[in-house]
């Protein structure tokens, strides 16, 4: 007696002794490195959102660590905003908008459709490449001397050399920019998938809720993560190049960027307080 699995290396599932399991039928790093199976690569983007979510983590108790007292408990004013700033963007863009999703949604929905595997298996796993490279740019913020300007990175503080003092803006820039293609290509997947491969019978109305929760989910990663894209596409370019686009000083407009930014978030339930400029504010 023997159950299908899919291959790492193809499409048509192959006959694997009964018992097996999408942990055990194939052993090794490269059998987990290039696999396409979504169970395997829904397990690795748990494990990845789970270390970025202990990253994030750590700098949330030395932000309450430090708000102990109201004068400096183990860092000073600039270190606790670039904690703060890190913890904010790791959360964010590591944590609440891909874990859903990209771990959740990979691992399950094939299974509730009744189909071996999402549309775009090897696209699948580049998503999860795409989700690694961007978030290894952002963690070299940290190597890289760190960043002060919050995670909504408004300007004119993420352009300005007066507030943005240190050297991680660009590359967390550049990370959340890699970050957006990773959810595209996700959502992209996942609205293919629930169109074309239903089982038959399973009509729109017979979809499970939590279906409809990804397909609405992705039609927003594709519709709205361009914009985040070419928002901070632009600030980069603002702060290279000095464009003008975003900073009041060089004739841009600094609510642009509000516009743009929360066009993506707003519709995902991600809110933020008023932005403060100061420490143990």
């Amino acid at each position: 007696m023997s159950v299908s699995n899919p291959t790492i290396s193809g499409n048509e599932p192959v006959a694997t002794p009964a018992g097996e399991n999408y942990l055990t039928h194939a052993r090794g790093m490269r059998s987990w490195l290039l696999t396409i199976d979504h169970k395997r690569i829904g397990v690795m983007y748990l494990v990845s959102i789970l270390a970025a979510f202990l990253l994030g983590g750590i700098f949330a108790i030395l932000v309450r660590t430090e708000l102990l007292g109201p004068t400096k408990t183990i860092v000073e004013a600039d270190t606790y905003n670039q904690f703060f700033t890190l913890h904010g963007a790791i959360m964010i863009f590591l944590v609440i908008i891909p874990s859903i999703p990209a771990a959740l949604g990979n691992f399950v929905l094939p299974i509730m459709l009744g189909a071996k595997d999402l549309a775009f298996p090897r696209l699948n796993l580049l998503s999860y490449y795409l989700y690694l490279l961007g978030a290894l740019l952002a963690v070299i913020a940290i190597l890289a001397g760190s960043m002060d300007t919050g995670w909504t990175f408004y300007p004119p503080y993420a352009i300005d050399p007066a507030h943005a003092r240190f050297g991680g803006v660009i590359p967390v820039l550049l990370g959340v920019f890699v970050l957006g293609f990773s959810s595209i290509l996700t959502g992209l997947n996942f609205i293919v998938t629930i169109h074309k491969l239903r089982p038959p019978g399973m009509g729109w109305f017979r979809l499970p809720l939590f279906l409809w929760s990804l397909y609405a989910t992705s039609v927003i990663q594709v519709l709205a993560t361009p914009v985040l894209g070419v928002t901070v596409l632009l600030l980069i370019l603002e702060r290279a190049l000095r464009f003008g686009i975003f900073h009041p000083g060089l004739g841009g407009d600094p609510l642009l960027y509000q516009h743009f930014f929360w066009f993506l978030l707003a519709p995902r339930g991600v809110y933020h307080d008023p932005p403060g400029d100061g420490h143990h504010q």
